[in-house]
């Protein structure tokens, strides 16, 4: 991921475009649930593209373009590319946009196999498999979360607009499972979990609400991935341990290079 200087005039109002690709939106929705704390944002920008939120629609150049959702067919491929040109900071929106996430779970060969049962071997698609926009384009930068988390929303538009480069968070969910109160799911309750490996910031809601964290946060870095794999196959068969994994990540470069090197 491309980390550089934002590049932002803070002068004037930065353009700021938000798109959508193949996604279910729920992010977006976040967006418009930020509600006051939009507003006072958007003193500070100038909004001249967002189809879900408003009718105004402004052509490039933009100085902040923010892609919600994977890209899987060809026109969404070359929009992509085409915003990249015209964006001097391209933002990912969310696990389908920064990880491919749920749409990227089933592969080529066997969404064919369902295509044929529900359609039939006539039906021919158009779209592709699908992969993080990192895949076709640089990414300045990713807002992870299924769906996001508002504060992290907030926190990267404050920092961008400051003239900073967005960082991300110095520690792991098993921070924000600590603050929440919650017993680790894997040491105390021998049940899987992906929060040693994910960066941290989502206040651990999943793990609080009694499900597992499947890392839709990204993964952190120095993640140990191996190791974690290890401890969790001492408490889970190998399928379960890979579900959990492919869950957001099955086409994250950390997971694929792992696939790779137990072949």
């Amino acid at each position: 991921m491309r980390l550089k200087k934002t590049m932002i005039d803070k002068n004037k109002k930065p353009r700021v475009a938000i798109y959508d690709f193949t996604d279910c939106e729920g992010c977006e929705v976040k967006l418009v649930s930020l509600r006051e704390r939009l507003l006072a944002l958007e003193k500070k920008i100038d909004i001249v593209n967002w189809r879900l939120g408003q009718e105004r629609f402004e052509s490039g150049p933009y100085d902040i373009t923010i892609i919600e959702g994977t890209p899987i067919h060809h026109h969404e491929i070359s929009l992509l590319k085409e915003l990249r040109e015209n964006s001097k900071i391209l933002v990912a929106l969310g696990a389908c946009a920064a990880l491919a996430g749920i749409p990227g779970i089933m592969p080529e060969k066997d969404r064919k196999v369902w295509y044929e049962k529900i359609y039939s071997s006539q039906y021919h698609p158009a779209g592709v498999d699908a992969v993080p926009l990192s895949a076709y384009v640089d990414v300045d930068f990713a807002i992870h979360g299924c769906p996001v988390d508002e504060d992290e929303v907030v926190r990267v538009f404050e920092e961008l607009l400051a003239g900073k480069t967005p960082s991300y968070r110095g520690f792991s969910v098993c921070f924000d499972c600590k603050q929440a109160g919650n017993p680790c799911r894997i040491a105390e309750e021998k049940k899987p979990c992906l929060g040693p490996i994910t960066q941290g910031g989502c206040k651990a809601v999943c793990v609080s609400g009694g499900s597992p964290c499947y890392g839709c946060f990204g993964i952190r870095e120095e993640a140990n991935i191996p190791s974690l794999v290890k401890i969790l196959e001492k408490i889970a068969d190998p399928k379960t341990v890979e579900r959990y994994l492919t869950m957001f990540h099955n086409r994250t470069k950390e997971i694929l290079e792992l696939k790779d090197n137990e072949k």
